[in-house]
């Protein structure tokens, strides 16, 4: 086993050094576009923007399978979780279908043939190349999830303070509309600033507020923003003044944010018991057993010196 380790470990600098090359290979002016919203996805998925339009010629060889696979419920959450993620327009779903087909062939040759085959010499099993296929296949679907899950909870962390700062504004004596414009203008800029400003664009262009409220919940898919999204509406349908509303809700969410801190620190204390049993408890015992054992095997010369 041992003399495989410089194979392995060629694989590794080699594997790094295909990395540095497609990263030294991405044009600076691409990075800049994607970076100034010239691309799809904005400046909030300036990276990704990046690494996928580098990539396209790559899994562009894949669109011809792609189109065949008649899976429209796929497509459609594919849809959602792009808009989620604040990339809108950044990969159609044929494209992104071809994307996991080029990455679960990238997985096959590079770990399957290169790494197993031609460099440790081993004899792969066509099941085993099945699998890293399969593998291949899965990791666009982890990676955009991610990227969902992480522009979520971007946005569950602004979202008590922008509540707040909307709600001084609409008890001051603004409307919402102005409301939210002072918000876009006053708070950081993230994902949720982001969200409010297409909103109040949606508006400004003839939109009614119900409609751009729906559109904000259906884009950002999270249920805070859904149930602030129904009070508003509801509150717009009954003609009732949104300041209780507003104050009501942000109220709700600062106590939902100390629960969530709360149960994350009860869940801290079963998080450590599994490393506690495994690493700690056994260099305690060895400690306090130790001596212990060696001098009822060695008796007391030895061990008490």
């Amino acid at each position: 086993m041992l003399g495989q380790a410089p194979y392995v470990l060629f694989s590794l600098l080699f594997g790094a050094a295909m990395f540095g090359i497609m990263r030294a290979l991405i044009p600076r002016d691409l990075a800049a576009a994607a970076a100034a919203g010239a691309l799809p996805g904005g400046a909030e998925g300036a990276k990704e923007a990046v690494l996928v339009h580098a990539l396209r010629p790559f899994y562009a060889l894949f669109l011809a399978p792609a189109r065949a696979l008649a899976v429209p419920p796929y497509r459609a959450r594919i849809d959602r979780q792009f808009v989620a993620a604040g990339m809108t327009g950044l990969m159609s779903p044929d494209e992104f279908i071809a994307y996991k087909i080029a990455m679960g062939v990238f997985f096959t040759s590079m770990f399957g043939v290169l790494l197993g085959y031609v460099i440790l010499g081993f004899s792969v099993p066509v099941p085993v190349f099945l699998l890293l296929f399969v593998l291949g296949t899965f990791f666009p679907d982890v990676w955009l999830s991610g990227l969902v899950s992480q522009r979520q909870l971007l946005i569950r962390r602004a979202l008590p303070y922008v509540m707040d700062l909307l709600t001084l504004s609409v008890e001051a004596g603004l409307d919402f509309i102005a409301g939210v414009h002072k918000v876009c203008e006053k708070a950081r800029q993230g994902p949720l600033v982001d969200e409010l400003s297409f909103t109040l664009r949606e508006i400004q262009v003839g939109a009614t507020r119900q409609t751009a409220l729906r559109n904000l919940a259906t884009r950002v898919d999270m249920q805070e923003i859904r149930s602030f999204a129904a009070l508003l509406i509801q509150a717009d349908i009954l003609g009732a003044s949104i300041g209780p509303v507003l104050r009501a809700q942000s109220d709700l969410l600062r106590t939902q944010r100390f629960q969530a801190a709360e149960r994350a620190g009860a869940y801290a204390a079963t998080k450590l018991l599994f490393p506690l049993i495994l690493f700690i408890m056994p260099a305690v015992f060895i400690v306090i057993f130790g001596p212990i054992a060696l001098n009822f095997i060695y008796g007391d010369a030895v061990v008490g010196g």
